[in-house]
């Protein structure tokens, strides 16, 4: 079993109830994405049927690994087909929790991106968190607990996974992807504290993308009017590329701020390399009040693309650019010297 890293509070409270003997029937397993839900949950699976937990912490035993590679009879991991978990998969898990456990002493069933089951999937699955068989626990892992029915939320013990640190994340791209550290390091800075994020990141080409968001935050003047114009265009081309580009932003804004608060005493800034254009092009009215707008500005951008509604992202981008732009150079940005 493949080791978890971060999450040492959570691993704790998990490792307690296999202790205590006295688990909850069912688990909601919340926290953005890439940081290690799943694989906390068949940790957990592990535990919970592992002979002998407590001298086989790394899950290296017969039973820990036939669970990891999904050949125990008591352990099940539900996944969408194409984006959508269905009712007939949320009856096969019921039928499969109507007998007691085989080999194991519990029966574990995860379901993986449990925000894509639909309506009907979720009202069905109602009838086993109302009524849990003993022996019996189901684990829900999303990034998105607020699409599921709030009867579902309510009737599962909620643990949250927080993200991991960027040095967390740095070490797992230098050892698990051969990342040097300096690629490591620039992807983890903008990753949100995810691994699938940092390397979806560096897939798409995230060093222009990178410099290009950072120039409108560390020196707007130089961007201008039209450059800020065309590059709305590009950045909202896409949904995710949009998105993408207000997490860099948003990362960077936060780093900042950080560092106003923590001072020299703080952690490196994994955005440092941007710091002194940031500190040569910032206004003198340039302060956390200021950054903490340009991060509200980031938010509103970000709920309109993420919505699942139809937006004009080019005209989202406009304004977002347009509004931080005047935040970091002042309220003259725009305006030409002969105009002044």
């Amino acid at each position: 079993m493949a080791i978890l890293i971060g999450h040492e509070r959570v691993i704790s409270l998990l490792d307690r109830a296999v202790h205590e003997g006295r688990p909850a029937h069912a688990y909601l397993f919340t926290g953005r994405e890439g940081i290690g839900k799943k694989q906390a949950a068949i940790r957990f699976a592990c535990r919970l049927n592992c002979p002998d937990p407590d001298s086989d912490p790394d899950g290296t035993c017969p039973v820990c690994r036939r669970i990891v590679g999904g050949n125990h009879p008591d352990v099940t991991i539900e996944v969408p087909e194409r984006g959508i978990i269905r009712i007939d998969r949320i009856r096969s898990l019921q039928s499969h929790f109507r007998y007691a456990p085989i080999e194991g002493r519990f029966k574990v069933t995860v379901i993986d991106d449990a925000h894509t089951m639909n309506a009907a999937a979720q009202n069905a699955l109602l009838k086993t968190l109302e009524e849990p068989p003993a022996g019996r626990i189901l684990i829900l892992v999303t990034s998105k607990p607020y699409v599921l029915l709030p009867t579902v939320r309510s009737r599962c013990r909620r643990i949250r996974f927080a993200p991991l640190s960027a040095g967390e994340v740095t070490g797992i791209l230098e050892k698990s992807r051969g990342m040097s550290a300096e690629e490591a390091e620039m992807s983890a800075s903008v990753s949100g504290g995810s691994v699938s994020r940092a390397l979806e990141m560096d897939e798409a080409g995230f060093p222009d993308l990178r410099n290009q968001v950072l120039s409108v935050l560390t020196d707007p003047g130089a961007v201008g009017i039209t450059g800020l114009v065309e590059m709305s265009a590009t950045l909202s081309s896409d949904k995710k590329r949009a998105a993408d580009a207000v997490d860099i932003a948003a990362t960077w804004v936060r780093d900042q701020i950080v560092g106003m608060v923590r001072g020299h005493d703080g952690p490196s800034n994994p955005n440092g390399d941007c710091q002194d254009r940031a500190s040569s092009s910032a206004p003198s009215r340039f302060s956390a009040r200021e950054l903490m707008r340009v991060y509200d500005e980031l938010l509103k951008a970000s709920e309109l693309i993420d919505a699942d509604i139809n937006v004009n992202r080019n005209l989202v981008f406009d304004v977002m650019l347009l509004r931080i732009a005047r935040i970091m150079a002042g309220p003259t940005f725009g305006v030409t010297r002969h105009d002044r």
